[in-house]
């Protein structure tokens, strides 16, 4: 659509006018957190979860992981040592029994009564892990990563393979089945941006849960017309933006109530 043809003041009543979770209604939230650890407590610590993906900090394995996660929704994270504490408390706190490991990863569990599973990294690993048939998709390059997850959804059964780096496979390992688990968000999702530069994990964990990602170009959304659109009249919320680019919620606020400004944005 032409700038021309975007109406600000439209965009903000229907973004106002959309139904939403309690829990999201009247806030904004920036997550920039790099791994997923805030998305998953985010969008699934209210209802738990049994399971949850961690996978390799490598481009090939977060496709993967995010492939699984989306298909079965699953909540994912990206490993990293740094985050190593929280993430077994955000273990402990979903109520999680299983453990997906994507990729090559040392990681182990202290705790007896958890499944740890590996995946081999087979496109037939994803049939039996799912019991449903996946589809190969090739991302072209690192930056088109996000978007991908974005576009991926459930139902779809999308296998994403980066071109340019392959995945790490273990066929010796066995695979076990990782079970489904519904939508959560009932229908009523906030808005929820996002930029080329946001985590896969957090991606993932969006449409894991249900709602619907808006991939933007950078994370100001007075860089253009069409981008101020998508948040128009949000700013007391229902908005979440995923990534250190966005600020933090009062710079995301401020921005949006300053508009956008044809002549003056660019400058701002």
């Amino acid at each position: 659509m032409d700038e021309a043809q975007i109406n600000l003041e439209q965009a903000a009543t229907e973004n106002r006018s959309q139904l939403v979770r309690e829990e999201f209604r009247d806030k904004v939230h920036v997550l920039p957190d790099p791994w997923g650890l805030q998305s998953v407590e985010l969008f699934f610590q209210a209802s738990g979860s049994n399971s949850i993906i961690i996978a390799e900090n490598t481009d090939s394995s977060q496709l993967r992981a995010a492939s699984i996660a989306v298909a079965q929704r699953v909540p994912m994270v990206t490993y990293d040592d740094s985050m190593r504490s929280e993430l077994i408390a955000q273990i402990d706190a979903l109520g999680i029994t299983r453990i997906l490991l994507v990729g090559d990863l040392p990681f182990a569990s202290t705790h007896g009564d958890l499944e740890i599973l590996h995946d081999p990294g087979t496109t037939q690993a994803l049939g039996e892990m799912t019991a449903f048939q996946f589809t190969s998709q090739v991302v072209d390059s690192p930056e088109g990563m996000v978007k991908a997850v974005a576009d991926v959804e459930s139902a779809d059964f999308t296998e994403l393979k980066a071109a340019w780096e392959p995945l790490y496979r273990e066929e010796r390992w066995e695979t076990e089945p990782i079970p489904a688990q519904s939508r959560r968000d009932s229908g009523m999702s906030p808005v929820i941006i996002v930029t080329p530069e946001s985590s896969v994990a957090s991606v993932a964990n969006v449409k894991a849960w249900g709602g619907e990602v808006w991939v933007m170009p950078t994370g100001d959304p007075r860089d253009s017309k069409h981008q101020m659109a998508l948040v128009s009249g949000l700013e007391d919320g229902p908005l979440v933006a995923l990534g250190p680019q966005f600020g933090d919620a009062n710079l995301l606020t401020d921005r949006i109530m300053h508009g956008w400004n044809s002549s003056t944005h660019a400058n701002s």
